[in-house]
């Protein structure tokens, strides 16, 4: 073993790219991601979210105003990154929309808006970066996955067709990109306290019972929890991890 504990999680000079991360998981994941030493870009809709966020972080996270959805921007927005860095080593596909309706009230156009921030939006990021990692000699790409492409959740079809997809897409990109030195990965978070997790359950009290009485370590889960294990799939720690989906969930996914 010859190489330190400082070396094997720490993210220094590395540049990295968090879709959705203005708030929430996304923010979590970028503070963290910076204390280890990356060079943070957070990118999402608002602006002004994005900036609020950069000045609570510090110098090492910056702002990019940008739509997932645009897909036919995502060439543009990798070499915007590349040629103010000169490379992009972390992709974290993390920008969501939820969507939470009966089966029978989930239109097509709900289903379709939220594959293309979870799916097409991240795909198209994903397809876009993995020829500028090669050429710079790796990289690493995280997906952020779902608790509901593991367990039955009620009233949330098209959100856990969506992360289901998502695992579809690490499995397969994983193995046609490992020669290159480019790991896929998913994080699939548990019940996490963030805004859209409170948007989902404030105003349903007997879910939040279930989700807790499903949950062993009986509570939910911190933004920070998410951050830290991003860390792990970023850096040389997890150097021989890849096509994996990493659960960090309290042990929902093997609770009763």
């Amino acid at each position: 073993m010859n190489q330190k504990m400082t070396d094997a999680f720490g993210l220094e000079g590395q540049v990295a790219l968090i879709t959705g991360g203005g708030t929430g998981l996304g923010a979590a994941m970028a503070e963290c991601l910076a204390a280890a030493g990356a060079h943070v870009i957070i990118s999402g809709r608002r602006k002004e979210v994005l900036l609020e966020t950069c000045a609570k972080l510090g110098p090492n996270v910056s702002a990019l105003e940008h739509n997932v959805t645009d897909t036919a921007l995502a060439g543009a927005v990798i070499h915007e990154i590349i040629k103010e860095y000169g490379h992009l080593d972390i992709l974290i596909n993390n920008a969501g929309v939820h969507c939470k309706k009966p089966i029978e009230e989930v239109t097509i156009e709900n289903l379709q808006t939220v594959l293309d921030v979870h799916l097409l939006g991240a795909y198209a990021l994903t397809q876009a970066a993995i020829p500028h990692m090669r050429e710079h000699g790796g990289g690493s790409i995280i997906f952020i996955s779902s608790m509901s492409a593991y367990i039955g959740l009620t009233n949330v079809t098209a959100y856990s067709a969506a992360k289901a997809a998502v695992l579809g897409l690490v499995k397969t990109i994983s193995g046609e990109v490992a020669k290159d030195h480019i790991r896929v990965n998913a994080i699939v978070p548990g019940f996490i306290e963030s805004p859209m997790f409170r948007q989902a359950v404030e105003q349903d009290p007997p879910r939040q019972a279930k989700i807790l009485g499903h949950t062993p370590m009986g509570c939910y889960g911190s933004p920070e929890d998410i951050g830290w294990a991003a860390v792990y799939l970023a850096g040389s720690a997890s150097r021989f991890v890849t096509g994996t989906a990493l659960l960090v969930d309290g042990g929902c996914a093997v609770g009763f």
